[in-house]
Protein backbone atom coordinates (compact mmCIF):
# COMPACT_ATOMS: atom_id res chain seq x y z
CA UNK A 1 0.00 0.00 0.00
CA UNK A 2 0.66 3.31 -0.67
CA UNK A 3 1.85 6.01 2.29
CA UNK A 4 -0.08 8.86 1.97
CA UNK A 5 0.85 11.56 3.61
CA UNK A 6 -1.23 15.01 4.39
CA UNK A 7 0.68 18.32 3.00
CA UNK A 8 -0.27 21.29 3.22
CA UNK A 9 0.77 24.66 2.12
CA UNK A 10 0.33 26.15 5.47
CA UNK A 11 1.25 24.53 8.74
CA UNK A 12 -1.06 23.70 11.13
CA UNK A 13 -2.24 26.55 13.21
CA UNK A 14 -0.91 26.10 17.22
CA UNK A 15 -1.45 28.49 19.72
CA UNK A 16 1.81 28.25 21.40
CA UNK A 17 3.76 28.18 18.57
CA UNK A 18 2.19 31.75 17.32
CA UNK A 19 4.18 34.97 18.39
CA UNK A 20 2.10 38.49 18.67
CA UNK A 21 3.07 40.34 15.83
CA UNK A 22 2.83 44.16 14.78
CA UNK A 23 2.56 44.08 11.04
CA UNK A 24 4.29 41.09 11.05
CA UNK A 25 7.14 42.48 13.10
CA UNK A 26 7.55 39.52 15.51
CA UNK A 27 7.41 41.88 18.68
CA UNK A 28 6.91 38.96 20.93
CA UNK A 29 10.58 37.76 21.37
CA UNK A 30 11.64 41.22 22.19
CA UNK A 31 13.65 41.58 25.51
CA UNK A 32 12.79 44.04 27.99
CA UNK A 33 15.36 46.80 26.81
CA UNK A 34 14.09 46.43 23.13
CA UNK A 35 10.48 46.90 24.11
CA UNK A 36 11.07 49.86 26.13
CA UNK A 37 13.32 51.27 23.18
CA UNK A 38 10.36 50.46 21.12
CA UNK A 39 7.71 52.16 23.21
CA UNK A 40 9.60 55.13 23.74
CA UNK A 41 10.20 55.51 19.67
CA UNK A 42 6.90 55.15 18.92
CA UNK A 43 6.15 57.79 21.77
CA UNK A 44 8.75 59.97 19.92
CA UNK A 45 7.59 59.26 16.34
CA UNK A 46 4.18 60.54 17.61
CA UNK A 47 4.74 63.13 19.49
CA UNK A 48 6.63 64.34 16.23
CA UNK A 49 3.78 63.76 13.95
CA UNK A 50 1.36 65.29 16.12
CA UNK A 51 3.68 68.54 16.39
CA UNK A 52 3.87 69.12 13.01
CA UNK A 53 0.30 68.92 12.23
CA UNK A 54 -1.05 70.63 15.00
CA UNK A 55 1.76 73.98 13.75
CA UNK A 56 0.21 73.33 10.23
CA UNK A 57 -3.37 73.45 11.60
CA UNK A 58 -2.67 76.56 13.59
CA UNK A 59 -1.03 78.46 10.61
CA UNK A 60 -4.08 77.67 8.73
CA UNK A 61 -6.02 78.79 11.52
CA UNK A 62 -4.43 81.61 11.77
CA UNK A 63 -4.73 82.62 7.96
CA UNK A 64 -7.98 81.64 7.75
CA UNK A 65 -9.20 84.16 11.13
CA UNK A 66 -6.51 86.60 10.29
CA UNK A 67 -5.55 86.60 13.59
CA UNK A 68 -1.52 86.77 14.53
CA UNK A 69 -2.01 84.07 17.61
CA UNK A 70 0.29 81.45 16.34
CA UNK A 71 2.23 80.58 19.63
CA UNK A 72 4.20 77.32 18.98
CA UNK A 73 3.78 76.66 22.77
CA UNK A 74 0.53 75.67 22.78
CA UNK A 75 1.25 73.11 19.85
CA UNK A 76 3.37 70.75 21.89
CA UNK A 77 2.61 71.68 25.17
CA UNK A 78 -1.43 70.97 25.30
CA UNK A 79 -1.98 69.10 21.40
CA UNK A 80 1.54 67.11 20.92
CA UNK A 81 3.26 66.72 24.28
CA UNK A 82 -0.80 64.36 25.91
CA UNK A 83 -0.80 62.88 22.13
CA UNK A 84 2.98 61.75 22.39
CA UNK A 85 2.66 60.84 25.69
CA UNK A 86 -0.33 58.82 25.44
CA UNK A 87 0.98 56.90 22.86
CA UNK A 88 3.78 56.17 24.53
CA UNK A 89 2.17 54.47 27.23
CA UNK A 90 -0.02 52.46 25.53
CA UNK A 91 2.52 51.48 23.30
CA UNK A 92 4.89 50.55 26.63
CA UNK A 93 1.98 48.69 28.08
CA UNK A 94 1.53 46.48 25.39
CA UNK A 95 4.89 45.66 25.26
CA UNK A 96 5.69 45.39 28.55
CA UNK A 97 2.60 43.01 29.01
CA UNK A 98 3.98 40.74 26.09
CA UNK A 99 7.49 40.68 27.68
CA UNK A 100 5.65 39.51 31.07
CA UNK A 101 3.58 37.18 29.45
CA UNK A 102 6.39 35.53 27.94
CA UNK A 103 8.07 35.46 30.58
CA UNK A 104 5.58 34.07 33.09
CA UNK A 105 4.87 31.17 30.23
CA UNK A 106 8.30 29.74 30.55
CA UNK A 107 9.14 30.07 26.55
CA UNK A 108 12.49 30.86 27.00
Amino acid sequence: MANVQNISADPPSDRRNQDATIFKIPVGKLGLLSSILMGGACGFIVFFATFFLAIIGMTIYDAATHTSMLNLNISYLYIAAPVGLLAMAVSLAYLLTVWVRRKMSGAE
